[in-house]
């Protein structure tokens, strides 16, 4: 069974096209499985035929352009916490989650599932 190459997030469409197809598929997997985490199975999977790649190299590009709208401040970019007075929260900030864009880029989904791992990590000591 092929390995993930080392700096394989970081990677172009050149460097993705001098792997092996077999490592493409790890790769694929990998990557896919990262914007599961964010958006469900259904949307990723609509969102990759949308963009209709042709060649194997196409699919690992077309996996890391897939944006989504941020589901913690539902696309305004401002995250709001606390009670409720008035119709209004008492706490907002910058969504730390979509870096305030209210969109998730690739980069944010990875960001936000690795931190979700850490903090789960953190919580069972």
């Amino acid at each position: 069974m092929a390995t993930l190459p080392k700096g394989y997030l970081d990677m172009g469409r050149a460097d993705y096209a001098a792997l092996d197809v077999q490592v493409q598929r790890v790769v694929f997997a990998e990557l896919r499985e990262i914007v599961r985490y964010t958006m469900g199975n259904g949307p990723v999977d609509s969102a990759i035929r949308v963009s209709n790649p042709a060649a194997p190299v196409d699919w690992l590009v077309a996996v890391k352009r897939i944006t989504c709208k941020c589901e913690r401040c539902r696309g305004s970019g401002t995250y709001r916490w606390g009670a409720c007075v008035n119709g209004r929260m008492t706490h907002s900030a910058p969504c730390a989650r979509c870096g305030g864009d209210g969109t998730m880029t690739f980069d944010d989904m990875r960001r936000g599932k690795v931190y979700d791992n850490h903090a789960i990590c953190a919580a069972a000591r």
